[in-house]
């Protein structure tokens, strides 16, 4: 059986890949990674539930992929910081591997791509719509508060 990991980095054309160029640290301090329900859960039960956030991602809006905003959990986001877990020029998680999806499928080469089907953070984003998380999203609601 195929993991939502896989499936997304299929699905995107995407492959882990561990960078640590400014290009990349750069995307850290712009916005947190995003994480499908399952990446989210593992953070909370690892003990990082004081730092995720019920948040909407609305990019889907922006890129004209969707016409509504969808509700998620997420890293804090720090201003003038960037992603709560990015520390000292790394990202925390990373070693700990728990990384959210998009952030171990992204880097400096990835290019934007405007079609929804191949768009990474679109592929991570509609795991919070899809039925078969519903049971875990639940869970990450129950623990969250």
């Amino acid at each position: 059986m195929e993991t939502t990991f896989t499936k997304i980095a299929r699905k995107t054309n995407s492959k882990p890949l561990s960078c640590k160029c400014q290009a990349c640290k750069k995307q850290c301090e712009t916005a947190p990674c995003l994480g499908t329900p399952e990446d989210i859960e593992k953070l909370i039960d690892a003990g990082y539930g004081s730092k995720i956030f019920a948040t909407t991602w609305a990019s889907g809006i922006v890129l004209g992929i969707i016409d509504y905003p969808i509700e998620m959990y997420q890293a804090e986001f720090v201003p003038r910081h960037g992603c709560i877990f990015f520390k000292d020029g790394l990202c925390q998680l990373h070693d700990l591997g728990l990384k959210p999806t998009e952030g171990k499928l992204s880097h400096h080469a990835v290019k934007t791509i405007n079609h929804p089907n191949k768009h990474l953070s679109w592929a991570v984003a509609k795991e919070w719509l899809a039925p078969e998380n519903a049971e875990i999203i639940k869970r990450i609601k129950q623990k969250y508060t």
